[in-house]
């Protein structure tokens, strides 16, 4: 029976390579054994003999086979468990996810893995390559619709899976005594996520209830980093308030860059009547004109967490790793004004 490499978008060759794969890893061609020849693959596989040279030669790079002239393709090694890792994240434009993807892909290249990224919120077209495991933003979590494929949540998860998170209570206590040796006790939040959702403003709220401070709704803004004529009305409403907040913590680094652009074009002063934080210490952070204070955790340190989960397998058992936090303190804090 003639088997078909299909017509998906992964090449033929690759298709006849992962075949080979297979029928190695199942017993079928042993260490020691020749290959059945170039034109009964192509015959069997319905592709053509160009493709299955092409295979060959990939396998031959990667040490599973020997190509000998007079004797034909001799297989050398069993085929190492891979991983195939799908990441997928509502919007690619958020830097972080940007450098998390770098580092995770890095790292999976040494364990012989690869990565397939994807933005959008279904994961149907990731898991239709056949990947072996998956990693998504943590807004993305549904307890209605199981996890098709081992997954890894970036971000807190209320439910029984693994996830990786920064020590979030940790970071806003250190942003809040900073904000608060400064000076600071008028203080605004600005997140894209509404409240309930949110583990960053929960942190925010209970650590300023243990001063006796409370968050009004007016100064809890909902705003998306993407949303310009947003960020405009924020810092307007800001500058028309007559006791307005001295301090703006953001969800993270995206966010607070989008508010400081948008300030620095209105024409409010940060840090002299304004300061504020990110989260996430993002590589651009410290280039602004302005550098931002934010809360570091790396993403070096996050991506081989991840990896270590995915290595354990099938994932029955849910972990949690938390990445430890670190202030990072730059220009956009400082004292409020007096006349504030």
């Amino acid at each position: 029976m003639r088997r078909s490499a299909g017509n998906s978008s992964i090449p033929k060759h690759q298709h006849v390579a992962d075949y080979i794969k297979s029928r190695i890893s199942e017993g079928k061609y042993r260490i020691g054994e020749i290959l059945p020849g170039e034109r009964v693959l192509a015959d069997e596989l319905s592709v053509s003999r160009p493709s299955v040279k092409r295979a060959i030669k990939t396998l031959e790079a990667e040490g599973i086979i020997e190509c000998s002239p007079s004797i034909g393709s001799i297989v050398r090694r069993q085929v190492e468990e891979s991983l195939l890792v799908g990441y997928l994240v509502p919007d690619l434009q958020d830097p972080f996810h940007l450098e998390l993807i770098r580092e995770l892909d890095s790292l999976l290249h040494r364990h012989h893995g690869s990565l397939l990224v994807q933005q959008g919120i279904d994961d149907a077209r990731l898991t239709g390559t056949g990947l072996t495991h998956l990693v998504k933003h943590h807004m993305l979590f549904d307890p209605s619709r199981p996890d098709r494929v081992p997954t890894v949540y970036t971000g807190p998860v209320s439910g029984p899976v693994s996830s990786i998170v920064s020590d979030v209570d940790s970071g806003i206590r250190k942003i809040y005594a900073h904000l608060k040796g400064l000076g600071h006790s008028r203080i605004a939040y600005a997140s894209p996520f509404p409240a309930a959702q949110d583990s960053l403003y929960g942190s925010l709220t209970a650590v300023l209830r243990e001063d006796g401070l409370t968050l009004p709704s007016e100064r809890h803004f909902a705003i998306d980093p993407l949303d310009r004529h947003g960020c405009n009305e924020l810092v307007r409403t800001i500058q028309s308030d007559p006791a307005p907040p001295t301090a703006l913590v953001c969800y993270n680094d995206w966010l607070a860059i989008a508010i400081s652009r948008a300030a620095r074009e209105l024409g409010l002063d940060i840090p002299g009547r304004l300061s504020i934080t990110g989260y996430d210490d993002l590589y651009v952070a410290s280039l602004l004109q302005c550098p931002l204070t934010t809360v570091r955790f790396s993403r070096k340190e996050s991506a081989r967490r991840i990896v270590d989960i995915l290595m354990r397998g099938g994932l029955t058992e849910h972990v949690t790793e938390v990445v430890e936090t670190r202030l990072i303190v730059r220009e956009s804090t400082r004292a409020p004004a007096r006349d504030t």
